[in-house]
């Protein structure tokens, strides 16, 4: 916005010292957005990648340089090719290439979590990724409409407005969200998940027999222990109680029943669910209620989660145990 509005407003010819204000942060925003990113995400424990933001910084460097130079040879700096191929182009595609990658980040982040957590509220990132479509989108239509309009200046203020009320609703939402990795505990009962592999667990889990073993493993344990209606229960904790991997775990959950550990968690919740909902003794629970009996935090989470298993919904399935 401080770009635009002493140019929209034509006041460099009385003010020229707000010419080439060094404040086109095209380099830098998307960057520094995918570190925010990586540090909130299940990913926050590998190496930062600090780098990416190392071209905005030199932008900004050379942007300060450059305006306290003398304002005629600002403006012949300007008017070259130079000036707009690398203040512009390089830093939109920059920028692009770097929100692109963020949402591949985003991808690979939800497929962990959900190979990781029973319960996902909080840890998908879901307005994370919406606000970086919002820049990529907004930062597409900017471009696009300087070009064919370039000296209309008012949908550029109508996009800083916009902005303004995006970054308030980021803020909210930044200050609500904690990094994901630390709701995870890996230090359980003194199990090293990084060496740990116990008895017959060292055997492959490339082979289809060795892999059937395994779940029958996990799967007798979790309908024995009932451990699926802890509301939070994590593949850690399941891994610390079966003295196994979690990758394991997560790989031999994929390998037979072809989902992750969140999915293979709901089915069982909602089998026990059914089970519920079908006995008299629980007539005195809301529907509600028995989505709580069985593990979930929220109404919602169990009518979704029931009706993907069962194509129907918790009510019209006990007004059909009822007739």
């Amino acid at each position: 916005m401080l770009i635009f509005i002493p140019s929209g407003l034509n006041l460099i010819p009385y003010y020229p010292e707000l010419f080439l204000l060094p404040f086109d942060f095209s380099w830098i925003l998307f960057p520094i957005f995918f570190v925010y990113t990586q540090k909130i995400s299940i990913f926050s424990d590998e190496k930062i990648k600090y780098w990416v933001l190392y071209p905005g910084i030199a932008s900004f460097i050379l942007q300060t340089v450059i305006y306290f130079l003398p304002f005629s040879l600002k403006t012949e700096i300007a008017e070259s090719f130079w000036h707009e191929f690398g203040f512009t182009f390089l830093g939109i595609f920059y920028s692009w290439g770097i929100g692109i990658w963020n949402l591949k980040l985003l991808n690979r982040h939800r497929e962990e979590v959900e190979n990781t957590f029973s319960y996902l509220e909080n840890k998908l990132l879901n307005w994370v990724r919406i606000f970086l479509l919002y820049l990529l989108i907004t930062s597409v239509l900017v471009h696009i409409l300087y070009y064919v309009s370039p000296d209309n200046y008012y949908f550029k203020m109508l996009f800083s407005i916009i902005d303004l009320i995006a970054i308030f609703w980021l803020g909210l939402n930044g200050i609500m969200q904690q990094n994901v990795l630390s709701t995870l505990n890996y230090k359980k009962s003194g199990l090293s998940f990084q060496v740990q592999e116990i008895g017959n667990d060292k055997m492959s889990t490339d082979n289809d027999e060795n892999l059937k073993v395994l779940m029958g493993k996990i799967d007798n344990y979790m309908k024995s222990s009932e451990a699926y209606l802890i509301s939070e229960l994590t593949i850690v904790d399941l891994a610390d109680k079966l003295k196994m991997h979690p990758k394991k775990i997560s790989t031999t959950i994929n390998g037979i029943f072809k989902q992750n550990f969140n999915s293979y968690v709901n089915y069982l919740r909602i089998r026990k669910a059914e089970d519920l909902l079908s006995k008299k003794s629980t007539d005195y629970l809301s529907v509600e209620g028995i989505g709580k009996e069985v593990g979930f935090h929220s109404k919602s989470a169990f009518y979704a989660a029931f009706k993907k298993i069962t194509g129907t919904t918790p009510n019209k399935y006990k007004d059909s145990i009822a007739r």
